[in-house]
């Protein structure tokens, strides 16, 4: 190295290592031996080895330096491949799994080199070239860094795409089948058609939970994105993202492994729908309104001439959403179903009158049941409605008494008329029984508002007992009446969790989240039933003999813990295996008798399932911690409601 006179600082190319790769000025000692800088630090200062040309002496070629990187890349991708960490197809894909590489090279390098100096405080024979500084940053040494730890949908092939599509339409959309996937659709069309929903599908069959997780947190971020962040969107990116809204709903299992309500995506998803005036017609008066409100008029995008094809697939898509959002509703209590309108009742006869969809006609009886109980929710709402604004009277209950009666009828008439080879008929029968369940809820609560009013009731409509001067006991039929209902309860509860646990574990894996409201409210109701409900004529014990809480429990965990084996689960986290547990863990003895009430001579003892405590206060095994079974619920729904006693 060329020495330098002192104090002088060393001319481009001689200063020391340390003052280059620190970017300092490098100023020779007095007596020659190193830098100033280096003899403060007390480091050792090592010159350069060689002579640098300046930047303005050579101008690298930019194409030559992109061809270079790309080369790099190339070379980069092959090693991962030939590892098995990406898939051969990777790099054609629209969302590559690596991160592109940086854009400009010569700062990152420069980045790069600093936090080289900065580490080489401590170990100065640690020296590496720019290139390396590049190809040794974490985004491209370490397969662990390029293996995300959230999944995304373009991770999957093609020959996985077309199996998880194949294992959805087989195991969980005849559940609940509002969108039409013919035979004919494949994984890469349905993924270059209807991308949300591809990757909704992808979500809910994923067998892992922390794919589950991963994968439903990008699709929630995306279709957040996707309803605020751009201004208008065709009527056909509306569709699909409300049917991946509606299918991450049904499948994703949210509400357990993140322990988060449903209400919020329940009500992107009504938005959508009233947003593309799937629910009724649009306002005669938009044409007018538009003028004072740009965008008011995008309703008329929908209402030029239609496929029969798009007809019934927005069909399916609102009847689909008006189930959804009942069930969500009477879970969470929390939103508002989506509004029956008249044009919705044109929408259910147009597919039930379908025959080229074999699924339309089960999803037909679904809308009519969840109607039935929709109403029948009503009309109780709208009597404890009446109750608040003033005492009720036999005058004011008899129209809801009569509306109830009129419900159950239709719903007989309904039973009656299902065919005898209609597919999932099980499936269609717990329906059928969780509906009778809500009818005879809202009539024994209806009942209980003014006694009175049943013996009245029942003598009008017949079904009173007469006495022997030809009257009818009033007193008598009241509690023969209330106990009535009661007891339909019990049927109703024993006959839908019988359909739904009959079905097989390959079969039961694939319930939505229709069918899981259906056992959970079967639970609450039979948990009331056999622990809270105070009368003189009530037997909780002849109740227990029938179907007691604890065995059905066990019931259910026998159930998810042949679907947890039946799907793969080797978790302990997974969904089924983890709701297995928690079901042994809540009533940890299943086996237990009908005998709850009564010890071996005869003495009462406390009953076995703890009751509630005020203000819904329970023991550990109380209906408190139902919560954790069913999901999130909060005092305004009626699931908190019958775990508090207030409904």
């Amino acid at each position: 190295m060329e020495r330098r006179g002192p104090n002088h600082s060393g001319p481009y190319g001689l200063v020391c290592r340390s003052c280059f790769k620190s970017k300092c000025k490098c100023v020779a000692r007095p007596d020659g031996d190193g830098c100033q800088r280096c003899h403060r630090l007390n480091k050792q200062c090592r010159p350069s080895d060689s002579l640098r040309r300046r930047t303005g002496e050579k101008k690298p070629n930019p194409a030559a330096r992109i061809a270079e990187l790309e080369s790099k890349l190339d070379g980069l991708i092959s090693q991962l491949q030939s590892r098995n960490v990406i898939d051969g197809d990777a790099t054609q894909r629209q969302s590559p799994v690596l991160p592109e590489p940086p854009s400009q090279p010569a700062e990152t390098t420069s980045v790069q080199l600093l936090d080289t100096a900065e580490n080489e405080a401590q170990d100065s024979d640690h020296t590496e070239d720019d290139d390396d500084v590049i190809l040794g940053s974490v985004r491209w040494s370490s397969p662990k860094a390029v293996t995300m730890s959230e999944p995304s949908e373009s991770q999957i092939s093609e020959a996985e795409a077309e199996i998880l599509l194949g294992t959805f339409r087989s195991c969980m959309l005849y559940h609940f089948a509002f969108v039409h996937l013919p035979a004919h659709l494949t994984a890469h069309k349905l993924r270059q058609g209807r991308p949300f929903l591809f990757r909704a599908i992808v979500c809910a069959v994923s067998p892992s939970a922390r794919e589950k997780v991963a994968r439903g947190k990008e699709l929630k971020k995306a279709i957040c994105e996707a309803m605020l962040g751009q201004e208008s969107q065709s009527s056909v990116d509306r569709m699909d993202l409300l049917l991946a809204l509606l299918t991450y709903i049904s499948w994703g299992w949210d509400h357990v492994l993140n322990h988060c309500s449903l209400s919020w995506l329940m009500l992107q998803a009504k938005s959508l729908a009233c947003e593309m005036r799937l629910d009724g017609p649009a306002p005669l008066d938009a044409r007018a309104m538009a003028l004072f409100t740009p965008g008011f008029d995008s309703w008329s995008e929908n209402t030029g001439a239609v496929t029969e094809q798009d007809f019934l697939e927005r069909q399916r898509a609102v009847l689909g959403c008006f189930v959804l959002s009942s069930v969500v509703s009477a879970y969470y209590g929390q939103v508002d179903a989506l509004r029956w309108t008249p044009q919705m009742e044109v929408g259910l006869a147009a597919i039930s009158t379908n025959k080229k969809c074999p699924t339309d006609a089960t999803l037909a009886i679904q809308v009519r049941l969840q109607l039935l109980a929709q109403k029948s929710d009503e009309v109780h709402q709208q009597q404890q409605l009446e109750q608040g604004q003033g005492a009720s009277t036999e005058m004011t209950l008899f129209p809801a008494l009569m509306a109830l009666t009129t419900l159950r009828g239709q719903l007989q008439e309904l039973q009656i008329s299902l065919s005898p080879g209609l597919p999932q008929r099980g499936l269609i029968m717990a329906h059928i029984h969780s509906t009778e369940l809500s009818i005879s809820e809202s009539t024994h609560a209806v009942n209980s508002m003014v006694p009175i009013m049943v013996g009245q009731f029942a003598r009008m409509t017949g079904t009173g007992s007469m006495s022997a001067a030809g009257g009818t006991a009033s007193s008598a039929s009241c509690r023969h009446e209330r106990l009535r209902c009661l007891w339909q309860c019990v049927r109703a509860v024993q006959g839908c969790t019988s359909a739904l646990l009959a079905s097989p574990p390959s079969d039961f894996r694939g319930v939505s989240f229709i069918q899981w409201a259906q056992l959970a409210r079967c639970v609450v109701v039979l948990n009331r039933l056999t622990t809270t409900i105070e009368q003189p004529a009530w037997d909780r014990t002849a109740v227990r003999a029938i179907i007691d809480v604890p065995l059905l429990l066990g019931r259910v965990a026998e159930k998810l813990e042949l679907v947890a084996q039946a799907a793969g689960e080797q978790g302990c986290d997974e969904v089924f295996t983890r709701l297995a547990r928690t079901m042994r863990e809540f009533c940890p003895d299943a086996t237990g008798s009908a005998a709850h009430e009564q010890g071996p001579a005869g003495q009462e003892v406390e009953d076995a399932w703890p009751r509630p405590r005020a203000h819904g206060g329970a023991g550990a095994g109380g209906p408190a911690g139902m919560i954790g079974l069913v999901g999130v619920a909060d005092g305004t729904s009626w699931l908190g409601q019958h775990m508090t006693g207030t409904r």
